[in-house]
């Protein structure tokens, strides 16, 4: 009973350490970011430096927010940001299949790149429908404006999709207006994809909003997601750091890649199938980060550590079975 209550000991001191540790380091981190949320626009524009390369044009063309893609398969880095970003949506879409004329949600979208791909890139099939939607009102605003934007410059108008963006959250909830939120049972539309680049892991809940894609998905529609789950099940330490400290994501989201599938499993998908492109992200994300100062440093650090504590990156894609 001694030598039980002595490791416990020593692994309670360990555990509470680490966190210390990591504590001491952060602690600036969230006081910056805190007070840089109270000012009138949430979250600023602090993305679109993340945009600008070397010799381009000041402000930059593109906004993309998302951990990036910094390695291809042949093994070609690149350390520029919006390359890698753009290199993560195509991997996604790539993944998803999507066809010509399709009908396709984006969710969590940003300042509108995602969707501006869709609409433009040659290797991206074009949709006759696409919706997107995120959740602050800044990036609402500014994807709307782009969008606008482009639709205005293209020489044939009656060819491009037609595009309906939407503020709100991503999982729709029975408060919010039938209409004005593409999960809802009442939306006019179903979908053939559905998308979540770099985001689901924040949504409350990442479940419910599975949930509600497959019911909104048509027969033989698909759902591909780009996200965050874990190697291992990690300890009451590491759960408390996301969840309550970091608060990057809910208590349910934080699961394994294989209760993941399961959770899919479980809604109905078919034909589940995931895969770990770690070594492809967060390694080129935590070189550019430590680029960025100070603040810069410490989440680049915070996300070395939580690699390995077992943080994955994965892309995953499941379908709603057709109807026989």
């Amino acid at each position: 009973m001694t030598r039980m209550i002595r490791c416990f000991q020593e692994i309670v001191t360990e555990n509470m350490y680490i966190l210390i540790l990591v504590l001491i380091l952060i602690i600036p981190t969230l006081l910056h970011v805190y007070f840089s949320r109270q000012a009138s626009d949430p979250y600023g524009s602090f993305h679109v430096s993340f945009n600008k390369i070397p010799g381009g044009p000041d402000p930059p063309r593109t906004e993309w927010l998302n951990m990036g893609f910094w390695k291809s398969m042949t093994g070609q880095d690149t350390v520029l940001f919006p390359e890698a970003c753009q290199a993560l949506a195509l991997q996604l879409f790539q993944v998803a299949s999507l066809k010509p004329g399709g009908r396709v949600l984006d969710v969590g979208h940003g300042s509108g790149d995602s969707i501006l791909l869709q609409l433009s890139h040659p290797d991206v099939a074009r949709p006759a429908l696409l919706c997107g939607i995120t959740s602050l009102s800044s990036h609402y605003r500014r994807a709307q404006e782009r969008v606008d934007s482009f639709l205005s410059s293209v020489d044939a108008p009656s060819e491009t999709p037609d595009v309906l963006l939407f503020e709100g959250d991503a999982v729709w909830r029975p408060g919010d207006k039938a209409r004005s939120h593409p999960l809802s049972p009442h939306f006019q539309y179903e979908f053939d994809n559905v998308l979540a680049l770099d985001c689901a892991y924040h949504f409350n809940t990442r479940h419910e909003f599975l949930r509600q894609s497959f019911q909104r998905l048509v027969p033989g529609g698909g759902i591909a997601l780009a996200d965050i789950c874990f190697s291992t099940p990690p300890g009451p330490i590491l759960t408390l750091l996301l969840w309550r400290v970091l608060c990057v994501m809910p208590r349910d989201n934080i699961v394994t890649k294989e209760q993941y599938i399961q959770h899919m499993n479980n809604i109905g998908y078919g034909g589940v199938e995931m895969e770990d492109i770690t070594p492809f992200v967060f390694p080129g994300f935590c070189n550019f980060l430590k680029w960025r100062g100070y603040v810069g440093t410490v989440f680049a650090w915070l996300m070395g550590w939580l690699q390995g504590q077992g943080l994955r990156f994965i892309i995953i894609k499941g379908a709603k079975p057709s109807v026989h």
